[in-house]
């Protein structure tokens, strides 16, 4: 039973919070006790859930936890990250701990740098395929089977119907501009000044234009990183006189940033933007040169995708679904998605909450600007990568068959309304 709970939390929660964490030591400490050696053994007492039988579950298990080695369990506090390399530090034994009263005085012997590593924890082909089937059900459907709140989720308030004129239809018709062996107009609206008609009363046209998006994802070339366009593109954007539209100078910052890495020579990136920021009503004069040269075929924009996403439809919906049709490929690169959105409100639509979050922490790159670069004639682009480790509850294998641990994260601040322990 316990290894059931520890796997389910595993793969559900990653961050338990301080009382989940205290009832999971205190299991391990009743699977032992110490001698008047201080050494710890097996406890010969065994509790009565471990006679539980249980349906079969699905996906990883962290594998034995009760003692079959007479040696029993070590519970260290403190334990330390080399947040470069996940090399965790051991911290002190919890009954040297409890024996001592000048802790600060006593160095453990058993204190190791680098014994154990966290390791980035993937999502398994099934958690990739799930969330796919989940995005595209809440876009077609507008819900998840078996998702009964009367809530949106994400602090929008109660859901709406879908009606007849809850959004607008686009031509997405137009000429590659580029091009390339696939078809780039599928996914770009390049009529500026199209004037889009009300949608149908049925939604047929909802589920063509996704079909239509998925063939053209699925047929373009490899791409290294979608970008959220509207969250760059209002970032800091809250102040008062602010205009309407996105910074447009802002996004083409972060474009170049990335296209000018010299590792990104073989990067080719997605930039999505609703149709809305396309609009003339909307779409200053002089961001029209910046959409051109994201259109045109000069280096290094060659390498950049714009994808035009319809009205009627959240642009959320259609990076997100690009970077998870192609994520888990083992024929494509890793796809990281740039945004500081958090994503609440498909974290509550998507029932796979616990692969959801993993995504997030694998796959998210989030983003800041600095001072004006005068050389670069634009700010500087800061930007924060996932890390080398995965921050969950894991099991950790030692150096040379040095035995194995499991590693449990203790919740720090910012974790509020992110990892959530039910």
């Amino acid at each position: 039973v316990a290894e059931r709970v520890l796997s389910d939390l595993m793969e559900r929660v990653l961050i338990p919070g301080l009382s989940t964490t205290e009832t999971i030591l205190n299991w391990f400490r009743s699977e032992t006790k110490r001698n008047g050696d201080g050494m710890v053994i097996s406890s010969s007492l065994s509790s009565a859930l471990e006679h539980v039988n249980l349906p079969p579950r699905e996906g990883r298990s962290i594998g034995q936890v009760t003692n079959t080695n007479g040696k029993g369990w070590v519970i260290y506090h403190g334990c330390t990250i080399d947040c470069k390399s996940g090399a965790l530090a051991l911290g002190r034994k919890e009954y040297d701990i409890f024996n001592d009263n000048n802790q600060n005085d006593v160095v453990d012997k058993d204190v190791e740098s680098g014994k154990f590593r966290l390791k980035p924890v993937e999502l398994s082909n099934e958690e990739w395929e799930a969330m796919r089937h989940m995005n595209r059900s809440i876009v077609l459907e507008g819900q998840v089977e078996g998702h009964v709140s009367q809530f949106q989720g994400g602090g929008k308030g109660r859901k709406r119907p879908r009606g007849a004129n809850d959004g607008k239809a686009y031509n997405s018709n137009g000429k590659n501009s580029k091009g390339n062996d696939y078809n780039k107009s599928d996914a770009i609206l390049n009529d500026r000044k199209a004037q889009p008609n009300r949608l149908p009363k049925d939604h047929s046209w909802r589920v063509n234009e996704w079909k239509k998006f998925e063939t053209f994802i699925k047929n373009h070339p490899p791409f290294n990183v979608v970008i959220d366009g509207a969250n760059v593109g209002y970032f800091q954007q809250n102040f008062g006189g602010a205009p309407k539209h996105v910074d447009y100078r802002q996004i083409d910052w972060l474009v170049r940033h990335l296209l000018e890495q010299p590792s990104s020579e073989n990067y080719h990136i997605m930039l999505f933007l609703h149709e809305r920021h396309f609009s003339p009503k909307l779409l200053p004069r002089w961001a029209y040169s910046i959409i051109d040269t994201w259109e045109g075929n000069c280096a290094p924009y060659d390498r950049l995708t714009l994808c035009r996403t319809p009205g009627g439809m959240n642009d959320d919906w259609f990076w997100m679904q690009a970077a998870l049709l192609r994520g888990g490929q083992k024929d494509s690169p890793s796809v990281l998605a740039i945004t500081n959105d958090e994503m609440r409100d498909h974290h509550f639509q998507m029932l796979a909450q616990g692969s959801f979050l993993r995504w997030k922490e694998r796959h998210q790159v989030h983003f800041d600007f600095g001072q004006y670069d005068k050389f670069l004639r634009r700010r500087i682009v800061l930007l924060k990568y996932p890390k080398s480790y995965s921050r969950r509850i894991q099991r950790l294998e030692g150096k040379n068959g040095s035995g194995d641990a499991i590693a449990i994260p203790l919740p720090k601040k910012g974790d509020e309304g992110r990892y959530v322990d039910g």
